[in-house]
């Protein structure tokens, strides 16, 4: 799977957001409606699938899924 495919694949099967709505452009907050508990949530999980620790504040409720990829890229 490419970074792209796990990160969506984090979001949707780990967190329960609907697929149709997962895009590159999409943000957690505005766009699929992640709150501050859900975002803990997304963190965990995309530090458990890169086997990683993500600096606190890198990942915000404006990110888009576009600055995870990249982000998740360069660990």
């Amino acid at each position: 799977m490419s970074v792209e495919e796990l990160v969506k694949d984090v979001l949707i099967n780990d967190i329960g957001m609907d697929d149709v709505e997962v895009s590159l452009n999409s943000r957690l907050k505005e766009d699929l409606g992640v709150d501050s508990t859900e975002l803990v949530e997304v963190i965990a999980a995309l530090e458990k699938r890169f086997k990683t620790k993500i600096p606190e504040g890198v990942i915000g409720l404006k990110s888009s899924v576009r600055e995870i990829v990249e982000l998740c890229r360069g660990v």
